[in-house]
């Protein structure tokens, strides 16, 4: 074998090599690449995941919070009797309403709470409401009074006027609306028979309910605005 032939092969080895070394290097950071970019892919996924968990948990996080036990009027002064808690989920809008008896007891409604009703912080005010409530008694012929009608019933109380003996015949007019049943004291089973109940009127219309009584029949229907 030639000089020139043993240099040629020599220079063709080391182009070897270096091509060689070059692919392996190149090979090495796509690998080193590729792992990388999986591991990142991974910690993105699990911090999704720990993520979702988190807010999950805290979007499902019951609170303790106060209801009534039963329906409660405007004007009624709150005792813990009134009140129970149950655990709900709110989130947010928690802050909006009571969570504690000693919050609530002792101050007065503003509107009408339902039975097992989320008590706002708007709806109750440490000053008695000028909203005075007074309880009226009514007898009513049976006829004149919906069925299904219970304690806690809201109502309209119309004017009817009695029988006309040819005289004209009145308008029916609107005496009260958004009255309140507070009890029912008795009932008769035949058509025309009466029922006595209570109703809980505003206290300035009382005389105006009393006028209606006397002076024709009244008739209740029940209100469910």
């Amino acid at each position: 074998m030639s000089e020139y032939s043993s240099k040629s092969m020599s220079v063709y080895s080391r182009e070897g090599i270096w091509n060689y070394g070059v692919e392996y290097l190149a090979m090495a950071t796509q690998r080193k690449n590729s792992r990388s970019r999986l591991i990142l892919a991974i910690s993105l996924i699990a911090a999704s995941l720990i993520s979702a968990f988190i807010f999950s948990s805290l979007a499902n996080q019951k609170t303790t919070m106060i209801v009534s036990t039963t329906f409660l009027l405007p004007g009624h002064q709150i005792t813990e009797n009134d009140l129970t808690r149950v655990q709900v989920t709110l989130g947010s809008v928690a802050a909006n309403y009571i969570s504690q008896e000693s919050e609530v007891v002792g101050s007065y409604t503003k509107v009408r709470i339902e039975a097992h009703e989320l008590i706002a912080r708007t709806s109750v005010s440490n000053q008695s409401s000028a909203l005075s409530l007074s309880s009226v008694p009514l007898s009513i012929r049976s006829a004149d009074a919906p069925e299904g009608i219970q304690p806690g019933s809201s109502i309209d109380i119309y004017w009817v006027q009695a029988d006309t003996n040819g005289e004209i015949q009145l308008v029916p007019e609107l005496v009260i609306a958004g009255a309140h049943v507070l009890a029912i004291t008795k009932s008769g089973s035949n058509f025309g028979s009466e029922v006595g109940l209570t109703v809980a009127v505003q206290s300035d219309e009382v005389l105006l309910l009393l006028g209606a009584t006397s002076q024709g029949r009244v008739v209740l229907v029940s209100s469910h605005g």
